[in-house]
């Protein structure tokens, strides 16, 4: 059965509904001499933004070259990178998407123990041909550009996060105190439309899988990453509990070997890919397509980690003052794990 993705063949034989996957995996390893199939746990904040969560969708689980055969997914939905961090820390996780100044943080405060390595890329931000995190007003706003932004109220998901960074490097850069010229309020994503519509917020920042509903209320933006950043730079990344990497090693690289395929896979099948993630997650078709993989979403054309890259913008964010200390982030990255 190595040439076989065993799921499919579970499948139909019509064992998966009443055993479950998981479950038989061990029965199965027994049959073919593998012992136990490793179960790899992975912690993601955004579906359908956050890559990794597509593997949870079983037409897409279909395809893919190892899972079932190498190792089991066990999907983990959580509210914020830094829940993530908490799930790899427990040990529930062995990967879980983190952002810059998740990534910052988990490191300098050990926060899992035996550390962590990021192993792969999930999108980068600012990217001049793809979608950057844009801030968004009403259209009737005397809001026009940044410097209007004087003590309004700013929607944003978390504060001392990366996307809160966008605000204030743009804010620093106008010449507006960020900590006493503006107001921030935290609320989660998908309320911001409302809630700038209702007068509760002035302004909300937008990731790409809810700028849609943005654009379709007419609503204009203010500034984007684009404005505030010189260049693109990576901003999610798939991060690995060093236990989980020293433990699970062969298992981990036939995740990342998935993962890499999954994106080239979903890139090249759109058509076969986004409806049933669509379907799964509950979104409209029609909303996913119009901007998933394309020049509305992110820039994720390399899965692989760019040292130079995340070095670069760990240096801004500790100008920022988001991360307390510079260092090498090459020591916390390897990209061994993927398929060269």
């Amino acid at each position: 059965m190595s040439h076989i993705n065993r799921r499919t063949f579970l499948r139909g034989a019509g064992v998966t509904g009443a055993v479950g996957l998981t479950g038989i995996a061990g029965c199965l390893g027994s049959i073919t001499g593998g012992g136990k199939t490793p179960t790899i746990g992975v912690a993601w904040v955004v579906p359908i933004e956050n890559f990794a969560s597509m593997m949870e969708v079983p037409e897409l689980q279909d395809v893919l070259p190892n899972l079932g055969d190498k190792y089991e997914f066990k999907s983990i939905h959580v509210s914020s990178t830094p829940a993530g961090v908490s799930s790899m820390a427990s040990g529930d996780a062995d990967l879980a998407l983190m952002t810059t100044v998740s990534f910052a943080h988990a490191i300098a405060n050990q926060a899992v123990p035996q550390g962590i390595t990021a192993i792969a890329t999930d999108f980068w931000d600012a990217h001049p041909d793809y979608y950057g995190f844009g801030v968004f007003a009403k259209p009737d706003s005397p809001i026009n550009g940044p410097k209007d932004l004087a003590g309004k109220k700013l929607g944003v998901n978390a504060t001392g996060t990366g996307i809160h960074a966008v605000y204030v490097k743009e804010l620093d850069k106008v010449g507006i105190d960020p900590k006493t010229g503006v107001q921030f309020v935290e609320l989660e994503f998908p309320a911001f439309t409302q809630a700038i519509k209702d007068g509760r917020l002035d302004v909300g920042i937008y990731p790409a899988l809810l700028a849609g509903q943005a654009r379709a209320a007419n609503f204009k933006r203010v500034f984007r990453s684009q404005d505030v950043f010189d260049r693109g730079y990576p901003f999610a990344y798939n991060v690995a509990a060093n236990k989980s990497l020293n433990k699970k090693s062969k298992a981990m690289s036939a995740w990342a070997e998935d993962f890499a395929f999954l994106v080239d896979y979903c890139r090249n099948h759109r058509d076969k890919a986004l409806p049933p993630a669509a379907k799964h997650f509950k979104f409209p078709v029609a909303a996913i397509e119009g901007y998933f993989l394309t020049n509305k979403d992110y820039y994720r054309g390399e899965v692989k980690m760019d040292v130079t890259a995340l070095n670069g913008i760990m240096k801004q964010m500790v100008t920022l003052g988001f991360v307390d200390t510079q260092r090498d982030y090459g020591k916390y990255v390897s990209n061994k794990y993927l398929p060269s």
